[in-house]
């Protein structure tokens, strides 16, 4: 009868328990400066708030087609944010939570120092969906973050929402 092969034990050796600390504490200090690096960059703050902007608008839009109601988004006149409301003024029910559609940029740490520069609507800080989800007037909302901005545009009776300005079309 032959005898399997014994391997000596030195050749078998695999990664000790202080070795994968070693490098699992060094994966965990390269992700904690190089994430927050990568998101400190006013682009990408910026063309995800914008994009975030653009996502909230369709929802508010389909809400309005779909409830069959005036709905709008209402801007915040220090520039923090905005907020879905119905025509009556009524904050909307968030689609992600329980709590009211509401975004405001200094509550969240990754958004932290955009800011609504300017929104040019005939509304004034209003931007209404008609019941068939239509938008009631062209209006343009700039967000800024440090010494960038981009520009979200929104076109009367389409609805169709651009973004002007994003560094990765």
């Amino acid at each position: 009868m032959v005898q399997p092969s014994r391997i000596p034990s030195r050749e078998r050796r695999g990664f000790t328990i202080l070795e994968l600390l070693i490098i699992l504490a060094l994966l965990t200090i390269t992700a904690s400066v190089g994430i927050p690096a990568y998101f400190a960059r006013p682009a990408v703050t910026l063309d995800s708030a914008a994009r975030l902007l653009a996502a909230d608008l369709h929802e508010v839009q389909n809400r309005a087609a779909l409830y069959q109601q005036p709905l709008s988004v209402r801007f915040s006149e220090t520039g923090s944010g905005y907020t879905g409301v119905t025509a009556s003024g009524d904050p909307l029910r968030s689609p992600y939570d329980d709590g009211p559609f509401a975004r405001t940029y200094d509550a969240d740490a990754v958004f932290e120092g955009v800011r609504v520069r300017e929104v040019r609507s005939a509304e004034g800080t209003r931007i209404t969906f008609s019941p068939k989800g239509l938008a009631a007037t062209t209006a343009s909302i700039v967000l800024g973050f440090e010494n960038e901005t981009r520009t979200v545009r929104i076109k009367k009776g389409s609805g169709l929402v651009e973004i002007d300005g994003l560094d990765d079309e």
